[in-house]
């Protein structure tokens, strides 16, 4: 018979201290499209600091072990807080990340994505399609760039950056990286997927609008249908011209998620412009190369996760004393922050080798697009600090605080002396 590990169970108390802590703030922010004042009010009240804190009292208090909390309404939660632990949970298939509550939400604008597959065969297919497509971005890359130079040259050189302003920008940059030229203008995409992830926010609450979804796909296939050269569609159309995606994987099913995932790295590269800023190689642009430029984004990540907790289900034997359905939670801010600390380490990058928390998640469902997106990212903040000096709102110095409000986020722009 294996062994059957039976994990420490908190309190009801704490319990109900960890649902008031650490989920329903995340719930009021929204999971999957932020809510603009729900993320102010959580700053203003500390939210993640008093998350993590909690969570640093009970590890004292239990050990470094996984952690059972009974959710209301839920059952039974896991609260893995060592690192092995959490690595364990992210690289065993026993740990579904096509949850309960991610399908539901999810499946309000990619019901056919491969982070909500449950059957494992016809997932493994549509992970090796997104690797695929997404592995084929360097093929890309004077595109790319093309892209950039020419959105960030519309960014103000004197004055003040905002985030609506960065955000518009790079969204026209992430439609002409998936979509090509032709899509950099269609705002209107945009905003129907917007809705569909403020419906997902509510997850099985609010119904679904299929009006809106419908509509949302037709403007996209129009764009697919062009598989315009220099953009992820035509590495995409290539892929179904190859047969290397059979009709049950939905590779147009796929693309809602890049868009979606790609609008965390607008969070991530602002945050990151100002953990730049706040030190003297912002205003000396070339002393960044591509790598560090890289490892900040990545710190931004690590510090402040643009996705608040990794959810997993238990679908099969893991070894615990917890019944199949049990959800795991693995809360992002306290574990990027547990062994490596608040303050920036942008060497924990380079090094290679120290553990520096799951920013892009770990294990058989790491984000495909990693690579991707930290180029997009490390070339962006390149391509707008070469020609300027920027000052920040908030000023971020060792200890990082817990939150940081890109919202409110902005930004004193110069021209930079040459």
């Amino acid at each position: 018979m294996p062994t059957i590990t039976r994990l420490p169970r908190v309190t009801a108390a704490e319990s109900l201290s960890l649902a008031a802590t650490l989920i329903l703030p995340a719930l009021a922010q929204g999971v999957v499209m932020r809510r603009s004042p729900m993320v102010g009010l959580a700053g203003l009240a500390d939210a993640d600091g008093r998350a993590v804190r909690l969570l640093r009292r009970l590890r004292a208090e239990y050990g470094d072990g996984p952690l059972v909390a009974r959710v209301p309404g839920r059952g039974l939660a896991v609260l893995p807080l060592a690192s092995k632990d959490v690595l364990a949970v992210l690289e065993d298939r026993a740990f579904t990340p096509a949850g309960r509550e991610k399908r539901a939400a999810l499946a309000h604008f990619q019901p056919d994505g491969v982070l909500i597959t449950a059957e494992r065969e016809l997932r493994d297919r549509r992970r090796a399609l997104n690797e695929h497509v997404c592995s084929g971005f360097s093929r890309l890359s004077r595109s790319i760039e093309g892209a950039i130079e020419e959105e960030t040259a519309a960014l103000p050189r004197h004055g003040v950056l905002t985030w609506p302003r960065f955000h518009a920008a790079h969204r026209r940059i992430v439609r002409r990286v998936v979509l090509g030229d032709g899509a950099r203008d269609d705002v209107t995409l945009t905003r129907q997927l917007d809705r569909l992830r403020h419906d997902a926010n509510w997850s099985w609450l609010r119904g679904r609008r299929t009006d809106v979804r419908n509509a949302f796909l037709r403007r996209l296939a129009r764009h697919l249908a062009r598989a315009e050269p220099g953009s992820l569609a035509s590495l995409l159309a290539a892929a179904q011209a190859a047969g290397e995606a059979r009709a049950d994987v939905h590779p147009e099913g796929q693309v809602p998620h890049w868009l979606f995932a790609f609008d965390a790295g607008a969070i991530a590269t602002y945050r990151a412009l100002a953990l730049l800023a706040t030190r003297d190689h912002a205003t000396r642009p070339r002393a960044w190369d591509h790598e560090g430029l890289r490892a900040a984004v990545l710190e931004s990540v690590r510090l402040w996760p643009t996705t608040q907790a990794i959810l997993r289900d238990v679908a099969g034997p893991v070894g615990w004393d917890v019944p199949q359905g049990t959800i795991v939670i693995i809360y992002s801010a306290y574990v990027n922050r547990a062994e490596p600390g608040d303050s920036y380490r942008p060497e924990l990058w380079q090094s290679g080798g120290t553990w520096a928390g799951v920013p892009f998640s770990a294990g058989f469902a790491r984000c495909p697009g990693e690579d991707m997106v930290l180029f997009t990212s490390a070339t962006l903040l390149h391509a707008f600090l070469r020609e300027r000096s920027v000052r920040p709102s908030a000023r971020l110095e060792d200890p990082l605080p817990s939150s940081l409000d890109h919202f409110r986020l902005r930004f004193a722009v110069q021209a930079a002396d040459r």
